[in-house]
């Protein structure tokens, strides 16, 4: 008996120490839980953390693409823009047409692809030009051709998202639109305001002030207001930059708050390169009897802040916008008008049918009645 109960508490020993055998394991498992950092002497990593290094491997190994399009009449230096935002000559091979070929000409659109790599990095990019837009004499429907390419690929899209091979969908939506206003003008003129009301709903709209070198600083300042002004007033929304998060760092507030305060950018586009008067280097400008004009001199144009702001900060951010917002509106719009039309011809064929069964139910009520006349003569004739 008694040699049982010293067994009992043997076992009631042992068991009392694994559980805090176990008890103490689960304490160095939950300081793990934690990235490895909970209790004393605890080394142990999950490696959730390596996660963003994995994502960014398989995003430079898969490459990005984006679609610009630009948008103005010919003479204020898409092309040129175009060439010195990312050190490439896309347009070479474009040969002018003389004027009255210009002033007969309707918009087109000129796609142009080129791949470019940094530290890399490959960017699969699309410029999308609009030659003929406000050339012609008629500018009536003029943004028509615009409109109808923005669309068509929201609708390309959206079947390639509903295909059966949605591995290898190809991103041709537009994700931002760089509209050029003349700087002849006094802010924006009917054909600016018409065009942009229809694409600010579809596509992210950058404003640009071209030509700034045509402008004095006071002048470039009350165009600036103008054109402002005129956004507001028909209700246009163009890009708005996202707020800086509370993390971010000084350097980042300024740089954003720097590029949200040259909206919409003044801008000059060259392909000559010259020697700068301050640091003798060579650059991108245009020689002035009076002086040199450097593309990329804060002080002289806001190409550089157009540069960091499309291609070093906000880039994702247009893209993001493009799929989240106006990708989903237009997808939203095509699902419902899809389906009032399907009710519409169910209905259609539903009054179809209906109207059919009652002229043949009226058609053998008239057929039964003939016979019932028919039955009725006999039954006289036969009484006589």
């Amino acid at each position: 008996m008694m040699s049982g109960i010293r067994g009992n508490v043997g076992r009631s020993e042992s068991m009392r120490t694994g559980a805090s055998v176990d008890s103490h394991d689960s304490v160095g498992g939950g300081s793990t839980g934690n990235g490895g950092s909970g209790g004393p002497g605890s080394n142990v990593r999950l490696g959730f953390a390596n996660l963003p290094d994995q994502m960014h491997r398989k995003a430079v190994k898969k490459g990005f693409n984006f679609t610009l399009m630009v948008v103005g009449e010919s003479g204020l230096g898409k092309s040129t823009l175009i060439s010195s935002l990312f050190q490439q000559d896309l347009y070479k091979d474009r040969e002018l047409g003389s004027a009255t070929e210009r002033v007969n000409k309707t918009t087109e659109i000129d796609k142009r692809q080129i791949e470019l790599d940094e530290k890399g990095v490959k960017l699969r990019l699309t410029v999308v030009d609009t030659p003929g837009f406000n050339d012609a004499i008629n500018c009536q429907d003029c943004w028509r051709p615009i409109e109808d390419y923005i669309d068509n690929t929201f609708e390309q899209y959206f079947k390639d998202e509903c295909g059966l091979n949605r591995k290898n969908i190809v991103d041709h939506r537009v994700h931002c639109c760089l509209y050029f206003v003349s700087p002849c003008g006094h802010g924006l003129r009917p054909i600016d305001v018409e065009l942009m009301r229809r694409l600010h709903s579809k596509v992210n709209i950058v404003p640009i002030i071209a030509k700034a070198d045509t402008l004095t600083q006071a002048e470039l300042r009350d165009l600036k207001e103008r054109v402002l002004a005129d956004l507001d007033r028909h209700k246009i929304q163009t890009y708005r930059m996202p707020d800086t998060d509370s993390d971010d760092d000084e350097e980042t507030r300024r740089q954003e708050s720097d590029i949200r305060a040259c909206i919409p950018f003044a801008v000059i586009g060259s392909n000559c390169v010259v020697e700068s008067a301050d640091t003798g280097r060579r650059t991108r400008g245009r020689q002035y009897p009076w002086g040199v004009v450097e593309v990329e001199n804060p002080k002289h144009c806001d190409f550089a802040k157009l540069r960091i702001f499309l291609l070093g900060t906000h880039m994702q951010d247009l893209k993001d916008i493009t799929k989240e917002v106006h990708y989903e509106n237009y997808r939203a719009k095509y699902i419902t008008e899809r389906m009032s039309k399907r009710k519409g011809a169910v209905r259609d064929d539903f009054e179809t049918r209906k109207s059919k069964n009652t002229t043949e139910a009226n058609f053998e009520a008239i057929v039964d009645t003939e016979g019932l006349l028919k039955e009725k003569e006999d039954e006289l004739f036969n009484a006589k």
